[in-house]
């Protein structure tokens, strides 16, 4: 009983990640395809952090009120019904509002699927759950692979990536129903505005260390969110198979995701996180040599699994096992609203860097990726450095 759970939320993590990889990953090549740029491409590509804002309203929902496995079906079908309007959509702005809301049920997920999780297993085991969203992203990849290989079609930079994420959250929303049955874990209180807005969440920030890791969060994002406009890096550079090179990140995100339990008990849960710091702080430093010299940018890659686990999923952990037991999914909520809007801010930082690093030429652009890496690469660095000083050793149970 106990291994059928465990492959129900296996599935789970699969599908939910790779329903959004298979669009997002190409998401930034498609606008420069429908010649959408600047304001307007900040905002689609901030279409994520937006959505995130509805995190800790769903948390407090599913805490409260309803089945987490309820409402994550409930928002997978709102996402699949937003792609098919996305792929629908030959104007900026409805691609805009489309993918907006298809963000706005899908960021939720991340959080909800989490709680879900952790509600079923213990922090020891998660990662290995999770490591099927890492899988999942990287088998997106396959759709682009089958296409060239069964059609001799290229289908980054298309419309198509959005009909495989539809058709992808259609199947999952139907999945969400087969999920572990989990009951709002707080329905012996009365129901406030606060609590039904998931501000009780905002509680756990009277932790010193969760503080100090919130703060570093919004850093890390800020920082981090460079990396999702890699494909353009990787562009320039003239390489045409995106998608696929960029999945070998997630290979990597998946086997670092399996040594995460081993790193929280040997390590412990600060020096898990620093590693994870370090390394964002050595991939764009790697970056900087990536030009000609392939080893720069695979190594930058590489380094994805340790940037991505080490940080985001051991943070996971960490609120999960700081915030009281009624507050579980508006804490994982407010975790992903702290990251939605450091990402908005990250996105256009993001933008702005590299606009500030690029010149046009004869209607020819070019960006000097070298040093927008070198800022990125002392910026890392100095989280880092915050981290380290602030955060105080703490070991946490299983």
């Amino acid at each position: 009983m106990k291994m059928i759970k465990d492959i129900k939320l296996c599935v789970m993590m699969f599908l939910q990640f790779m329903l959004v990889a298979v669009f997002w990953v190409q998401l930034s090549s498609y606008l420069d395809s429908m010649k959408i740029t600047g304001t307007m491409m900040s905002l689609i590509m901030s279409s994520m952090a937006i959505g995130s804002i509805f995190s800790p309203l769903v948390g407090a929902f599913a805490d409260r009120i309803a089945n987490g496995e309820k409402v994550l079906a409930f928002l997978n079908a709102l996402v699949a019904l937003c792609l098919v309007w996305a792929y629908f959509s030959t104007s900026a702005v409805s691609i805009f509002v489309s993918i907006t809301l298809a963000m706005c049920a899908y960021m939720p997920s991340w959080g909800l699927t989490t709680t879900i999780a952790l509600r079923h297993s213990s922090s020891e085991t998660f990662p290995f759950i999770r490591v099927f969203g890492s899988l999942g992203w990287v088998c997106s990849a396959l759709f682009a692979l089958a296409a060239k290989q069964l059609f001799d079609t290229n289908i980054d930079g298309t419309a198509i990536p959005l009909a495989c994420g539809a058709g992808i959250a259609a199947f999952a929303a139907v999945f969400s129903l087969l999920l572990p049955h989990t009951p709002p874990a707080d329905t012996s209180k009365k129901i406030s505005l606060p609590a039904v807005l998931g501000l009780g969440a905002f509680s756990i920030l009277r932790d010193r260390n969760v503080a100090v890791l919130i703060l570093c969060e919004v850093l890390y994002t800020i920082a981090f969110t460079i990396y999702w406009m890699y494909g353009s890096f990787l562009a320039s550079l003239g390489i045409a198979e995106i998608t696929p090179i960029l999945n070998v990140g997630q290979i990597s995100e998946m086997l670092f995701m399996l040594l995460l339990p081993v790193s929280i008990k040997y390590l412990g849960i600060k020096n898990t996180i620093a590693i994870g710091l370090g390394a964002m702080a050595l991939r764009y430093f790697a970056s900087i040599f990536g030009g000609d010299y392939s080893a720069g940018y695979w190594t930058a890659i590489c380094l994805h699994g340790l940037v991505f686990g080490f940080f985001i999923v051991a943070a996971q952990i960490y609120i999960g096992k700081k915030a009281p037991e009624g507050i579980q999914a508006q804490a994982q909520g407010f975790f992903y609203l702290v990251y939605g809007i450091a990402q908005t801010l990250g996105t256009f930082f993001s933008v702005w860097l590299i606009n500030v690093n690029s010149t046009v030429v004869n209607g020819v652009r070019s960006t000097d990726w070298a040093s927008l890496f070198t800022v990125e690469a002392i910026f890392s660095a100095a989280i880092l450095v915050l981290f380290v000083a602030a955060f105080k050793s703490e070991k946490i149970s299983s």
